[in-house]
This record gives structure tokens, sequence and C-alpha cells, in this order.
């Protein structure tokens, strides 16, 4: 375990990201890979009202209605 973990840090984060992303591609590329679904209406109002929230919420702040 302490080898890995000294190995981890002599590679350089550009070695880490390049293993981390063949790893993801291939397992992506497995037949039994399951692919998320699309977003659909709900879930686009749903980021829109959380937008909406966070928004007010700041401008309650920044107002001085909320402390």
């Amino acid at each position: 375990m302490e080898e890995q973990k000294e190995k981890a840090f002599e590679k350089s984060i550009e070695e880490l990201i390049y293993e981390e992303t063949d790893q993801r591609l291939k397992e992506m590329a497995s037949p039994d890979y399951e692919f998320p679904k699309k977003a659909d209406k709900w879930d686009w109002i749903g980021i829109a009202a959380s937008c909406a929230v966070c928004l007010l919420l700041i401008i309650l702040c920044m107002t001085g209605v909320i402390a």
C-alpha cells in the first residue's frame, strides 16, 4: 500500500489525468455500460428554479434583507 502511495506522488498530474481518462473511456466502451438518460423538461425546470432561488437569495443578501 505504501508503495502505491509513493508511486502516485511520483507521477505527474498529466500522467494521472491520462490514466484516469483511459480507464473511464474503456469503461464507457464496454457493452454493458448504461448511459444516463437525457435531461427532460422537468430537469430543465428544476435547474431554472434553482437558479432563480439562488439569484433571489443573492439579491436579498445584497440589499440587506437577509444578514
